[in-house]
């Protein structure tokens, strides 16, 4: 019995010797080449659907996609990605060009390179520039679903170890509008300002030269709350809803006293290249709800507002008076999973998002004296921001797909350079700090100051709340309200989002 052991250990040593150390390695899938520049093929396909095939390169149409038969091609091209973009495999064109599909098609497309960041470019159904598709690879693939054909490669459109994830197309924007008082200029500048953001985003042109410098966005949602969160129950002079007031949840009235505007918009507006729509009427239609007019509650709750917005109603998360969030009710949709979510603020005050609603109460004996301060007197009444910070992480599985923007009460001297932007700076600045004016003892000192338009108050809370955010790997992005417009505020938020959509997490 012990030799016959022997023998046995002795063959089993020889057969691993000769096919291999282990069946794991001996089970390791190859993957195809590339396909080469100037091969093509070809197929007939029609309403049951067909494949068309070069190689691993292959174009699967399902049944009913087609309502007539036609012979459908992919050609290999020696045509060249565009400058902001590496290419992990040749440029292949899909013809004949102008094909749609009922249903979508299945592209798998063979390439060498990082496959955790690798993903399929496909150029706009208006011709000229790439979007990032949901793609998956599988075995050196990359497989991505079609509604149109086009021009596409596989790549990474972000460099170095700046790269943490794939490319995407998907963009949603909360908008959070200061509708108080003092906002007129404000939400002005920002109207003005949305049609070139929405035009940017719709081509990847950040500097308007004509060459594209990021992927475009192909489904863009934007959709607009308030910093109107109520006044607790108690009834103060500037709240005329002195419950939940807006309550974070999306607007659908559009200001029709602006040229142009209708009286009701859909709540999320969109935008999808797939679709060929207008950024222009687009734009047109969010600064129609964006641009709403002031009248709103002085006692701003920007923070809560947001987080309520996005917030699931299966969140533990409450907010005032019990109530749960309207991510997954009212607001529906707003935020998809897969998505760069972006948050923008645009006030003119700090945030004062209450945890004791007690601190609205004008008669209160808990929190006493001028209304208008009882954020910078009782701190501990206001909610962390850690409330904020942990929640609006929690929208996302990728911390890196989330941008927190404020364009607020900062000194506009200390933001002039968006890449040198230190939060501890602006926090340590004499101009941010929280001190009473003396010639005006019922508000702070104004952090900011533009004549003939207006002042900002030291926005403490939504730089660390930006500050935080970074620091645990989302983008936090910090801009003066005090400009005589938003254009490089703007500019500052576009370049953020779009390192974002390329897949860059620096």
């Amino acid at each position: 019995m012990k030799s016959q052991r022997k023998l046995s250990a002795t063959l089993a040593s020889i057969l691993i010797l000769t096919f291999g150390c282990s069946s794991s390695h001996a089970t390791e899938t190859i993957p195809p080449p590339p396909p080469e520049p100037g091969t093509e093929a070809s197929a007939l396909v029609g309403p049951a659907g067909g494949v068309v095939e070069l190689g691993a390169l292959r174009l699967t149409v399902p049944p009913g996609a087609l309502s007539d038969e036609r012979t459908l091609r992919v050609v290999v091209t020696s045509e060249v990605a565009p400058a902001g973009f590496t290419a992990f495999a040749p440029v292949v064109r899909f013809e004949p060009a102008g094909t749609t599909f009922a249903v979508p098609a299945r592209i798998e497309l063979p390439f060498s390179g990082d496959a955790s960041i690798a993903s399929v470019f496909w150029s706009r159904a208006a011709g000229d520039g790439y979007v990032a598709l949901a793609t998956r690879v599988e075995s050196g693939v990359a497989v991505a679903d079609v509604t149109h054909f086009s021009t596409a490669f596989v790549g990474t459109a972000c460099t170095g170890a700046d790269c943490c994830r794939r490319a995407t197309g998907q963009l949603d924007v909360l908008l959070v509008v200061d509708n108080s008082n003092s906002m007129t200029e404000e939400q002005a500048s920002l109207a003005t300002e949305l049609p070139r953001m929405a035009q940017v985003l719709a081509t990847g042109d950040l500097d308007g030269d004509g060459t594209q410098d990021f992927p475009a966005v192909s489904d863009l949602q934007m959709g607009v709350v308030t910093s109107d969160m109520g006044s607790g129950g108690f009834a103060v002079p500037t709240c005329s809803d002195p419950g939940l007031g807006d309550d974070g949840i999306l607007r659908t009235a559009g200001n029709s006293a602006r040229a142009g505007c209708a009286s009701t918009y859909p709540a999320i507006a969109t935008y999808s290249d797939s679709t060929t729509g207008d950024p222009a009427m687009f734009a047109s239609d969010v600064a129609c709800v964006a641009a709403m007019g002031t009248g709103g509650c002085g006692l701003e709750q920007q923070l809560e507002a947001s987080l309520k917005a996005v917030t699931p109603s299966t969140s533990p998360l409450r907010f005032m008076m019990g109530t749960a969030g309207h991510g997954d009710v009212e607001n529906a949709g707003m935020v998809r999973p897969d998505s760069v979510l972006a948050v923008v603020q645009i006030t003119d005050e700090d945030d004062c998002s209450a945890a004791n609603p007690e601190l609205f109460n004008p008669d209160s004996s808990v929190y006493p004296g001028e209304l208008n301060l009882r954020c910078f007197q009782y701190p501990s009444a206001a909610h962390p921001v850690t409330r904020f910070v942990d929640g609006l992480l929690a929208m996302r599985s990728d911390p890196s797909a989330l941008v927190f923007a404020a364009i607020t009460g900062v000194p506009s001297d200390l933001t002039t350079d968006p890449a040198l932007v230190s939060f501890d700076t602006i926090l340590a600045d004499p101009r941010m700090q929280e001190v009473i004016d003396p010639a005006m003892p019922t508000r702070l000192t104004p952090a900011c100051e533009v004549p003939g338009r207006g002042m900002a108050f030291p926005a403490r809370r939504l730089v660390q709340t930006a500050r935080d955010l970074d620091a645990r790997g989302a983008s936090g992005i910090v801009q003066s309200i005090c400009q005589e417009g938003f254009t490089p505020a703007v500019t500052a938020i576009l370049r953020e989002v779009a390192a974002r959509l390329a897949g860059s997490c620096s």
